[in-house]
C-alpha cells in the first residue's frame, strides 16, 4: 500500500503496551476525550510481550501503529533475516496501518542504543543512502514504512534537515513523521532560532503523522539545551508551530501525542486540545480523499 491510500485515523496516542502512566486504555473509550489508535513501540524480540499487553485489543480491531526500534535507516546495510522475520510476524499479529522510525543508526552489533541512537549525516550521500534504505523497506513490507526527524543533539551536516528530507522525498516519494519537539531540539543544537528554517523546502504533503510531546531545557554552560520530553505538557511552541502548518498537511492521517510516564490529567489536557483545535482535519481529509 501506499502511504497516500492510508485512511485518516485521528489523534492517539503513544504508549508502552504495558500503559504505564497514563494508562492509555482511560483514553480508548472515554466519551468527552477518546484516542483513535495506539502507536507502540517494540522491539523485534518482544512479540510474545505485546500479545500478552494488548491482546484484547488486537482481537477488537483497535487501531494501532507500529514504532520500530532495529533498522538503520542512516545505511543502505540490509538488516539481518531473523529481524526481518520477526519483525514481519508483529506486523501480522498487530495489522497496524504503517509503521515509522528515525532516520539514523539505532544498534550496533544487535545492540539496541536508545537514547544513544547516531543521527544520519546530512549530506547528499546521507540523503542517498536513507533514500535507498527506504525504497527496500517499502519493497519489503506491505504497509507503508515512514521517516521520522530524529532527535538531534549535535549535527553532522552540510544542509538542513528540513533540505535533507525534501531530497529524500524528491528521490523516492516516502511518507513522513514529523516530530516537533525534535525539530525544536535540532534548531536549538545547531545554533539557530525556531523560526530560522528553511520551511518552504519541507515537504509538507507527504506527511502522514505528527508527533507532539513536552520539552525540557537544560543550561550547559552558556548554551541551552533542549529535547523532547514526553512526561511533561506538551509545549506551548508544539501547538504554536502545528497551528502555523497543519493546513499543510493535506495527507495527514494521525496526530500521535506523546505523553508517556506523565500524570493522566496531563495526557488528558494535551487530548482534550488536539481535539478541539485539529480534529476538523481529519474530517476534511476523509471528504478530499
Amino acid at each position: 500500500m501506499n502511504w497516500s491510500e492510508i485512511e485518516p485515523l485521528g489523534i492517539g496516542m503513544a504508549s508502552d503496551v504495558s500503559a504505564v502512566m497514563p494508562n492509555f486504555r482511560e483514553f480508548i473509550n472515554n466519551v468527552d476525550s477518546p484516542i483513535n489508535y495506539l502507536n507502540y513501540g517494540a522491539h523485534y524480540t518482544q512479540l510474545e510481550r505485546v500479545k500478552h499487553y494488548i491482546d484484547d485489543l488486537i482481537q477488537s480491531d483497535f487501531n494501532t501503529v507500529f514504532h520500530p526500534i532495529n533498522f538503520n535507516l542512516a545505511t543502505t546495510e540490509k538488516e539481518p533475516q531473523y529481524v526481518l522475520d520477526d519483525i514481519h510476524k508483529m506486523l501480522e499479529y498487530t495489522k497496524p496501518k504503517w509503521m515509522g522510525q528515525d532516520i539514523g543508526l539505532w544498534t550496533h552489533n544487535d545492540q539496541y542504543l536508545g537514547a544513544y541512537l547516531v543521527p544520519s549525516i546530512l549530506d547528499e550521500k546521507g540523503v542517498d543512502e536513507v533514500s535507498k534504505k527506504i525504497s527496500y523497506l517499502n519493497e519489503e513490507f506491505d504497509i507503508p514504512f515512514l521517516i521520522e526527524n530524529p532527535p538531534v543533539y549535535f549535527s553532522l551536516e552540510k544542509m538542513h534537515m528540513l533540505e535533507f528530507f525534501h531530497k529524500v522525498v524528491k528521490n523516492v516519494n516516502c511518507g513522513l513523521v514529523l516530530d516537533v519537539g525534535h525539530l525544536i531540539g535540532y534548531q536549538q543544537a545547531t545554533g539557530r532560532s525556531i523560526k530560522d528554517m528553511p520551511i518552504e523546502l519541507y515537504p509538507f504533503e507527504n506527511v502522514v503523522e505528527i508527533h507532539l510531546a513536552g520539552l525540557q531545557f537544560s543550561q550547559v554552560g552558556e548554551d541551552l539545551n533542549i529535547i523532547d520530553q514526553h512526561a511533561a505538557p506538551i509545549h506551548i511552541s508544539c501547538w504554536e508551530f502545528l497551528e502555523e502548518h497543519i493546513d499543510k498537511m493535506v495527507n495527514l492521517k494521525g496526530i500521535t501525542l506523546e505523553q508517556e510516564y506523565c500524570e493522566t490529567k496531563v495526557a488528558e489536557t494535551s487530548l482534550k486540545i488536539a481535539i478541539e483545535k485539529f480534529n476538523y482535519m481529519f474530517e476534511k481529509n476523509k471528504i478530499e480523499g
